[in-house]
């Protein structure tokens, strides 16, 4: 109970919040060429 009472609360949460926004970022659709997505194809 010591370490709760001891905690920074907001600190915590804007740490929190930065992760989730970095999460969010990665899993964001990127912008690629055709030939990345569909390499195998033949012209």
């Amino acid at each position: 109970m010591k370490e709760i009472d001891e905690m920074d609360m907001p600190g915590f949460l804007r740490i929190r919040a930065w992760s989730a926004n970095r999460e969010k970022a990665q899993k964001a659709p990127k912008v690629r060429f055709i030939d990345e997505v569909w390499g195998n194809l033949e012209p």
